[in-house]
């Protein structure tokens, strides 16, 4: 099994593509540069607002409001909410460590802030320094040096691979009109482990679709607010008086986070 490399990530419908040998003339030529230009792309440095959250989870749906809160680079608060806005479960963040808890219930869960405890309300799991990106936009992006430029006949998009086919690789696919990622694809040889696909939006996208093994997950950002200053309470919860404290271990995941490639 692989290791050392980025967790699951998940949802593009773009798989086997069909790939022209001619790029467009009026565009870049080269896959670093292509890539270089969709990292560069300036993110909002806060998102506060609601979302819906869709999920399929070991066959089992789950379908609930949320309440988001994101600063850039690895905070997050997520708030699972009622039609009239109370809470019903909430997880949150600083980028180190983890505090999630349901209203009503006997335990507080914490620990330190790795794709398995971060995926335990919503189940992307990505660390915090991929997840706060991710969901404005930017995937987590192989950190390798072999890259490989083609062009998507079916889709109109750049396709940049990264790493050898015949191992651990990614693609990922970026518009040519405004260098915005699309969707990205994880690899391990033949088998696809995990896809992520954005749809609509403007600065940020208004979905996220994240599929991995027995997971499929949309987040849908609705009465999203940028660039407003985020309180850094939101992201240090404490447990409630009288749950009982449990600290969560970080199960070891067959893809694990590369921090190599840092969030522009």
């Amino acid at each position: 099994m692989i290791r050392g490399i980025w967790p699951v990530i998940g949802a593009l419908a773009l798989a086997c593509s069909s790939l022209q040998a001619q790029l467009p003339l009026d565009g870049p030529q080269t896959a670093d540069d292509v890539l270089a230009r969709a990292l560069a792309r300036p993110l909002p440095k806060t998102a506060q607002g609601m979302a819906r959250l869709d999920a399929y989870v070991a066959g089992e749906r789950r379908a609930v409001a949320l309440i988001v809160i994101i600063a850039l680079p690895d905070a997050v608060q997520m708030q699972a909410v009622t039609p009239t806005l109370d809470m019903l479960a909430v997880m949150a963040t600083d980028g180190k460590r983890f505090v999630s808890f349901e209203r009503g219930g006997e335990r507080c869960l914490v620990g330190d802030a790795c794709p398995a405890n971060m995926a335990r309300l919503v189940p992307i799991a990505l660390s915090p320094q991929q997840l706060a990106p991710a969901l404005l936009g930017r995937p987590p992006v192989l950190d390798l040096p072999q890259k490989r430029l083609g062009w998507d006949a079916r889709t109109n998009l750049y396709l940049v691979t990264l790493g050898p086919d015949a191992g651990t690789h990614q693609q990922v696919f970026i518009s040519p009109k405004d260098f915005r990622i699309v969707g990205t694809v994880l690899y391990d040889a033949a088998e696809r482990v995990a896809s992520i696909e954005y749809v609509g939006g403007d600065r940020v996208p208004q979905t996220l679709i994240y599929k991995a093994k027995d997971v499929d997950v949309s987040v849908t950002l609705n009465k999203i607010d940028l660039d407003l200053p985020a309180d850094a309470e939101a992201f240090a919860l404490a447990c409630p008086d009288g749950m009982l404290r449990q600290e969560m271990p970080c199960v070891q995941a067959p893809l694990q986070p590369d921090s190599r490639r840092k969030t522009p």
